[in-house]
């Protein structure tokens, strides 16, 4: 299974996804202890709960993902996922049809045609990978709050019938930062990964830390929500947290 039980139970998540529709959660990581280990979850959860996906990835092509979700029992092909390429333009005619993409962000300009594709569709998860690599491509922060606050209010008009936004992006120098807070300035949950503050173990590969975004105490069970603090580690097919001094729990 792609789905991480603890931290499901540890968040009292008991989808897996976030309990309330049409809310945003934001998965920071840093060097070394990057977020994406948890895209999995996020996707299988919403496989479980009959939710369509929706996956924009500004970082890897389809066919990465359709990969590690194999290792993991899961296969892609089999589930309702869209797929949008936010890649710089690549040479997509070599993969298999199976595996290239529904959607293709383009450049700048484009954009609003991609919009007016994702408020065509039904109520979905929509995740997000790679969220600050907008920045890498040259797009000012401006821009690419723009792109997020778009993409979530088509999440929040869906909220009523399940639809959910999760955003992972990479947060390790001075031309993230600012785009990370804004970011958690407009989520309500957020899951930030780190590396351990006395250094690496070989059996243990960082901390996730879950705390309120900024919009959290707008929803109606939000003094229901407590932070929490796992450690986690990565292995080839799995993600395994468990609480800071205990034993790992195989998932």
């Amino acid at each position: 299974m792609a789905t991480y039980k603890t931290l499901s139970s540890s968040l009292n998540w008991s989808t897996g996804l976030s309990p309330t529709p049409g809310t945003t959660t934001l998965i920071a990581g840093g060097l070394g202890s990057e977020g994406s280990v948890l895209i999995p979850h996020f996707l299988n959860s919403a496989f479980d709960n009959k939710q369509p996906v929706i996956l924009i990835s500004f970082t890897q092509t389809y066919n990465h993902y359709v990969h590690i979700l194999r290792k993991m029992g899961v296969n892609l092909l089999n589930h309702q996922i869209q797929f949008v390429n936010a890649l710089r333009p690549l040479d997509l005619t070599s993969l298999p049809p199976a595996t290239r993409p529904h959607f293709t962000l383009g450049a700048q300009d484009q954009w609003p045609r991609f919009f007016e594709w994702l408020a065509e569709q039904p109520p979905s998860v929509v995740v997000i990978d790679g969220l600050c690599s907008l920045l890498d491509q040259g797009h000012g922060l401006d821009t690419v709050l723009s792109f997020f606050t778009r993409c979530q209010s088509v999440v929040e008009s869906g909220g009523l019938a399940g639809a959910r936004l999760v955003v992972n992006m990479f947060v390790d120098d001075e031309g993230t930062e600012p785009l990370a807070y804004a970011v958690v300035r407009r989520s309500h949950y957020v899951l930030s990964f780190e590396a351990l503050s006395s250094g690496a173990s070989s059996d243990v590969s960082g901390q996730l830390t879950v705390v309120a975004g900024h919009l959290l105490c707008q929803l109606p069970d939000s003094k229901s929500f407590k932070p929490t603090a796992l450690h986690y580690k990565v292995s080839d097919t799995t993600v395994q947290f468990f609480s800071p001094g205990q034993s790992r729990i195989v998932l």
